[in-house]
């Protein structure tokens, strides 16, 4: 039988809260795989395409609690349970797009199912004091937070081995991958949408936009530029935006949530895009550099894979005021090619993604693991 006549289903943790990387994988896995029945836990409909609403999406009884598609993270005890319960056994080949739980869902034995893992969890892994303390969680609540947290892990690693191949964002993420579930991945970057920028010529402004959420440092790049009284224009929503707001000094303008037309018109303008937090792979850098805009970003998680320091960005060591203000110096004394730098930015094309997990679903029946790309040999990983 050919892949193509196979019974398909893609999985994903939650398609509520907003399109992110996860969500962009999902939808781009479902324009691949038009027959495959889409799964999750928790569905916000307003949210998604329109050609993902018409075939619609099956979700688990988390869809029936109450104020489940605004407050999913609540739910996350119930989460492993939740997509247990999901009955996949008439699918030959799954397909899972996972930073959470998705990877958990239980396949048939005979069936394939290879996971694009955004991360092992980082809240319940490494990054569970980070994520503690930017949530001001303290005392009984970060015990009991962590005995959650502790059983999340024994259930992430036990599912873990559910999964026959794993796919990985970046070397980070697959060096993760490798430590916390001690499984091999290949690795395929994000899909970007290059086609939609354009460079233009620069003015006199930096750009940030994303989520406005702690471990993203934000309030790094506004206490930084707060000093140098350089033009920041930051774009994007989230919880923190109030205390940011009131950081942010005469020079730092945060617009909030934007168009996508008037993002990347930003994009395509600004004399540079800062990214000083560590992200597993960071969709928003390899998008600024589609612009031909140099990334200042801290030299740790995705940025590695992304950045070329001093040819299509300035990585900086510290996420401190004093190295983020420097990798800006430094970025304003540079000649860049900004021709170069797009034409760099080609290689995460949503094109070539299409076509290699393509490539990966129609071979994901072999027995053997794909073998571990020897990227990290010698590199550090932050």
């Amino acid at each position: 039988m050919s892949f193509y006549n196979k019974k398909a289903a893609i999985i994903t943790d939650q398609l509520a809260g907003g399109i992110g990387g996860a969500e962009s994988i999902t939808f781009a896995a479902a324009d691949l795989m038009k027959y495959a029945d889409i799964f999750t836990t928790v569905c916000d409909y307003s949210i998604l395409p329109e050609n993902i609403k018409k075939r619609g999406v099956k979700t688990s009884f988390i869809q029936h609690l109450p104020y489940a598609q605004k407050l999913y993270k609540a739910y996350l005890p119930l989460m492993p349970t939740a997509i247990e319960y999901l009955n996949l056994q008439e699918y030959d080949v799954i397909f899972s797009s996972h930073h959470c739980v998705a990877k958990g869902i239980i396949p048939r034995p005979d069936a394939v199912h290879l996971c694009y893992c955004h991360s092992p969890a980082r809240y319940m892994w490494d990054m569970f004091w980070t994520y503690a303390d930017l949530n001001n969680s303290y005392g009984y609540k970060r015990l009991i937070s962590f005995l959650i947290c502790n059983y999340l892990r024994m259930w992430d690693v036990s599912s873990s081995n559910r999964v026959d191949r794993y796919i990985a964002n970046s070397s980070y993420t697959a060096a993760r991958i490798k430590k916390f579930y001690n499984r091999k991945s290949e690795i395929l970057y994000p899909p970007v949408d290059t086609e939609k920028f354009t460079y233009q010529e620069s003015e006199d402004f930096y750009l940030m936009a994303s989520r406005l959420v702690g471990y993203k440092r934000f309030d790094l790049a506004i206490q930084a530029f707060n000093e140098s009284g350089k033009k920041l224009i930051i774009i994007g929503d989230g919880s923190d935006y109030k205390k940011l707001k009131a950081m942010a000094g005469p020079n730092v303008y945060m617009l909030g949530k934007v168009s996508s037309e008037a993002l990347v018109n930003y994009m395509n303008r600004c004399k540079g895009f800062i990214f000083p937090g560590k992200e597993d792979f960071g969709i928003v850098m390899a998008e600024a550099q589609a612009a031909g805009k140099p990334v200042i970003a801290y030299k740790g998680g995705g940025a590695l894979d992304i950045v070329r320091n001093d040819e299509t960005g300035v990585l900086f060591e510290e996420q401190s005021l004093k190295s983020l203000n420097n990798a800006v110096n430094r970025a304003e004394y540079i000649n860049w090619d900004h021709n170069l730098i797009s034409g760099y930015a080609e290689q995460f094309d949503r094109k070539k993604f299409i076509r290699r997990l393509d490539n990966l679903l129609k071979n994901a029946q072999q027995a053997e693991e794909i073998n571990y790309p020897d990227i990290l040999a010698g590199q550090k990983v932050h």
